[in-house]
């Protein structure tokens, strides 16, 4: 989705006005893009018409539907970077880090994620804190969250849903089994906290 382009009409629709608006805020330099050779059809790319959108007000429904936007947040560098890159073979999923619970909180209020993939023992504070915080907010109630854990027992996986976990996933985990869990949580509307199985690294 970020590396879409867009056509003045195509923002005109999402936008709400009419192409030739479109053509004059690129025009006047309002809004970034480029022309297809000397004089040709204007093009947008995707984050300058974000970054036009959020400057201006303008709801951001139409230009994300259909993305699906996933936050990873995780204080381990290892995990940090093989969730993303496992995530990064569907050009569907738009993937955002976090290393601490605080910085996610703020991705989360600016971005708005679908599903968050979260740490339960972050180094400044407890995941299932920050879980809550992500289910109590109206915007983000409905965002699905698969914690994640290597030092975790039997007993508090299952009090997870408690806290609005969706899932859980053991460390190490193997990395198919990570993209069948973040599918199901996407394409099933009631997914159910299962119990993880034994898993390779």
């Amino acid at each position: 989705m970020k590396n879409r382009v867009f056509t003045t009409g195509e923002v005109a629709g999402i936008c709400g006005v009419s192409a030739d608006t479109v053509s004059r805020w690129f025009d006047l330099g309002q809004i970034d893009g480029y022309r297809l050779g000397p004089g040709g059809d204007r093009r947008i790319p995707y984050e300058s018409l974000r970054k036009f959108m959020l400057s201006h007000g303008i709801p951001l429904e139409r230009l994300e539907e259909g993305e699906r936007r996933v936050l990873v947040v995780d204080d381990d560098p290892y995990y940090l970077d093989i969730i993303p890159s496992v995530l990064a073979r569907d050009d569907d999923y738009v993937v955002l880090t976090a290393s601490t619970g605080f910085d996610a909180g703020a991705i989360v209020v600016e971005h708005n994620p679908q599903l968050v993939i979260l740490d339960i023992h972050l180094s400044d504070m407890d995941g299932r804190m920050v879980c809550e915080r992500v289910k109590g907010r109206a915007e983000t109630r409905n965002t699905r969250i698969l914690g994640i854990s290597g030092f975790i027992d039997d007993d508090e996986i299952r009090e997870l849903s408690d806290f609005g976990f969706d899932d859980f996933l053991k460390k190490p985990f193997n990395v198919d089994e990570l993209s069948q869990r973040v599918n199901a949580l996407f394409d099933i509307p009631n997914s159910k906290l299962t119990r993880p199985k034994a898993a390779s690294a």
